[in-house]
């Protein structure tokens, strides 16, 4: 996984052999490279396609794009835990003890990412601000409530930094 993440960067700073502007290569031939292939763009998010390469340093690079302050947060990434099909997504949960664990849906595209973050987040706050753990389902639905409200109206006023492609 080390030796991927080192040959991503790589790419992103030395760019693509043979390639013009864009990544296009110069002669206009197939260079080999698959065009959806894991590498870096201006932006310095690793993708494949529209998916976010699972690994804190995205998390860190998207979480400062949108102003998610991550000082202080613990997070760990839940490689194995996803959810069950459409419609039934598992992007991430915060822990009693305010670790956030992101799952592999929330890697689905930088959107999902940045309001999995901005989600999980409004979770930690309220942690720290004394609101107790929701252990029973009432208090976890509308904790939930709450949650997804505060992510919409986020999401709404910071949806212009998302750079479609």
């Amino acid at each position: 996984m080390a030796e991927a993440q080192e040959t991503v960067a790589g790419f992103a700073q030395a760019g693509r052999p043979g390639a013009g502007p864009g990544g296009a290569p110069r002669d206009g031939h197939d260079s080999g490279w698959p065009e959806n292939g894991l590498f870096r763009e201006g932006d310095n998010i690793a993708r494949s396609g529209a998916r976010i390469l699972m690994s804190r340093e995205n998390v860190l690079v998207v979480a400062e794009k949108y102003g998610i302050d991550m000082d202080g947060v613990r997070f760990s990434l839940d490689k194995s835990r996803r959810g069950s099909g459409p419609g039934r997504e598992f992007y991430g949960v915060t822990m009693p003890d305010g670790e956030i664990k992101l799952a592999r849906d929330a890697f689905k595209n930088e959107e999902q990412l940045a309001r999995t973050l901005a989600h999980e987040r409004f979770h930690l706050d309220e942690l720290r601000s004394g609101k107790g753990f929701p252990w029973d389902e009432a208090a976890r639905a509308a904790c939930e409530v709450r949650a997804y409200a505060y992510e919409e109206r986020w999401w709404q006023a910071r949806k212009h930094l998302f750079d479609e492609e």
